[in-house]
């Protein structure tokens, strides 16, 4: 019998800590909006990526969420929404804190098995655990493909120089696997 996702189709898309940061590096965060419209993330994340979401002198406000409310829009970010942490929400063994997750992919993961998401924004190992436990989920260049494809980027390689280049290369593949889509990417131009 085949097991059902743990997401549903109609929820919102839920953003970790890693990925959020490594788009905020390449100035990219746009792409949230034109791939998904609005997304969430946990409070706890939101409070770890001020510095990424500020102007560049000072981090992005505190957000506080209203009593009795679900969410609250992040000043100056009204696609981003901040959501409390859950952390009375079991996870998945494969993605359980502390052995397969940090505390900021388990306060992901939690958020978007509690609301449920749709989709998780995540990067690392911890994303294919997430989707061997039935989560769906893509990670940074998963984003940036399609983005790719959808005409919203011109091309995929400059970006992920840039995330090596910035110190986010924690969220690509090994170089194998980059070298293969690189490949892909080229016969899909010659189509």
């Amino acid at each position: 019998m085949p097991r059902e996702t743990l997401t549903r189709p109609d929820g919102p898309v839920v953003i970790s800590e890693k990925t959020l940061t490594a788009l905020a590096a390449i100035r990219r965060l746009k792409l949230l909006v034109q791939l998904h419209g609005k997304v969430v993330i946990a409070a706890s994340n939101y409070e770890s990526c001020r510095a990424a979401l500020g102007d560049g002198q000072s981090p992005a406000p505190p957000v506080v969420i209203p009593s009795g409310e679900q969410f609250a829009v992040a000043p100056n970010h009204d696609w981003l929404l901040v959501a409390q942490d859950q952390p009375e929400q079991v996870l998945p063994a494969r993605v359980d804190f502390p052995q397969n997750a940090t505390a900021s992919e388990a306060a992901t993961l939690r958020l978007a098995l509690a609301i449920p998401a749709s989709l998780v924004l995540l990067d690392g190992p911890v994303k294919e655990r997430a989707k061997l436990s039935f989560i769906k989920s893509e990670g940074t260049l998963s984003m940036l493909v399609t983005a790719y494809r959808e005409g919203f980027l011109n091309a995929v390689e400059p970006m992920v120089k840039a995330l090596e280049k910035l110190g986010h290369a924690d969220v690509l593949p090994p170089r194998e696997s980059l070298e293969a889509l690189w490949k892909a990417l080229g016969k899909m131009e010659d189509e």
